[in-house]
């Protein structure tokens, strides 16, 4: 019995298509899976149908230009009846009957707005926009309408398409070139995905504008692999100098910033390092434990200073209060202490001030990734991880802003130069006496 019923289902699924008919699609006799479809009530669910008929009555006046009327002498072309064929609609695949057309000579004519709905490239972009839009290859026939002659929507087809999709966005990330976007600042942080990590890089340009200037797949931010996505970002356009680096603080990125930028010599730096005010107060707020209140106020006023020497009189006092509370605060506090007030070096305005002085513009990109890729359970290898990581990371790109207080911009990067400028000058005029 049971034989009897498998049979029965591999006949039903091998049923032949059935190719819509021109006087069908005008008559409005459409077909969903269920059965026939009211037409009006079509119309407010689904577009669907309405434009396979617009797509025929398009079709049939290009037919009109080529023949003519129907039934008249000495024309060029003829028409030829009609074969099976399909196009691409509403993100999928329409299997329909087509007209054909023949010359005089009796060589086939192609029809223009036929051939223009067969493009593949509509159905792979398609794929991408819904995998874009949360809809996965294993649930992507659920988030297309379907009428009864659509067909191509195997869970593995539309994952072939992804992969050809999402593979393009890893060369378009990590290939493209950094010249022309004219970054001035750089944020770098690590995030992990199950048992793939990653270190991301974002950058703001002269402009204002934020743009995702690659990734380096790695296990930990350790200063070997900061490093590399660093020379990287260099041989792809990133200044060489005068570059505003905000970090959290991580031991491996700060010595690669050491070791490539001079960061803490202030006579021979080529960038500035900003501390993150969030994470060091985090730090400083475990040590204290019960009393962080008695330095809270304090180090928040540090970073709203309105300049320097304000700056410095608030940083005594939070030293001496953090002294007399906690020895291990104090040293938390040192330890970033150059890093923090530097802010208040480049003379930022208040907007560039909160901006610049958290890492929270690629922490926000992290969640918007994380967001997107939480759904992939497993990472078959590192090609289909990155291939998912720089999609991500392209459109997470697209829904950001340029950032608060870019007017102020054009001041801070000539400051930022003549910084980093002159240590330049100093460093190629100390290799020039010992060469």
């Amino acid at each position: 019995m049971k034989k009897t019923v498998l049979k029965s289902v591999r006949k039903i699924n091998r049923k032949k298509l059935k190719h819509a008919k021109k006087a069908d699609i005008v008559a409005d006799r459409f077909e969903n899976l269920e059965g026939p479809i009211n037409t009006q009530h079509l119309l407010i669910s689904t577009l669907l149908p309405p434009a396979v008929k617009m797509f025929i009555s398009e079709l049939e006046k290009e037919v009109d230009q080529l023949c003519g009327d129907r039934y008249r002498h000495g024309k060029l072309n003829h028409r030829w009846g009609s074969q099976k064929g399909s196009i691409i609609l509403a993100n999928q695949n329409i299997a329909l009957e087509v007209p054909r057309v023949r010359a005089k000579d009796g060589a086939e004519v192609n029809l223009q707005t036929y051939q223009d709905f067969q493009d593949p490239r509509l159905f792979d972009q398609a794929v991408f926009t819904e995998g874009i839009k949360k809809v996965s290859q294993r649930d992507y026939q659920k988030g297309v309408s379907k009428i009864a002659n659509s067909f191509g929507f195997t869970k593995s087809s539309v994952s072939r398409k992804w992969i050809n999709a999402t593979a393009k966005k890893i060369e378009e990330l990590q290939q493209r070139s950094l010249k022309e976007l004219d970054i001035r600042a750089v944020f770098i942080d690590g995030k992990k995905f199950s048992k793939h990590g990653v270190i991301i890089a974002l950058g703001v340009a002269f402009s204002g504008e934020k743009y995702v200037l690659g990734i380096y797949q790695a296990d930990t931010e350790n200063s070997k692999s900061c490093l590399e996505l660093l020379n990287d970002l260099e041989s792809r356009g990133l200044p060489e100098s005068g570059i505003i680096f905000t970090v959290d603080g991580g031991s491996g990125l700060n010595k690669a910033l050491e070791e490539k930028y001079l960061v803490q010599d202030k006579r021979r730096r080529r960038a500035i390092r900003i501390r993150c005010y969030v994470h060091k107060w985090r730090n400083i707020e475990k040590a204290l434990g019960e009393d962080s209140h008695k330095a809270n106020g304090l180090f928040w006023a540090l970073r709203d200073a309105k300049d320097m020497a304000e700056a410095k009189v608030v940083c005594d006092r939070l030293e001496s209060v953090l002294r007399d509370a906690n020895l291990s605060a104090l040293k938390s506090f040192l330890e970033a202490k150059d890093d923090l007030l530097v802010i208040h070096e480049l003379k930022l305005s208040q907007k560039l001030k909160t901006f610049f002085s958290t890492t929270n513009p690629i922490e926000s990109l992290n969640y918007l990734i994380e967001e997107d890729m939480r759904r992939v359970k497993h990472w078959k290898n590192s090609e289909h991880f990155q291939r998912w990581c720089a999609t991500y990371c392209l459109a997470a790109e697209k829904r950001m802003r340029r950032i608060h207080g870019y007017k102020s911009l054009p001041g801070l990067w000539i400051l930022l130069r003549k910084l980093t400028e002159q240590n330049d000058v100093d460093m190629n005029q100390e290799i020039t006496e010992v060469a």
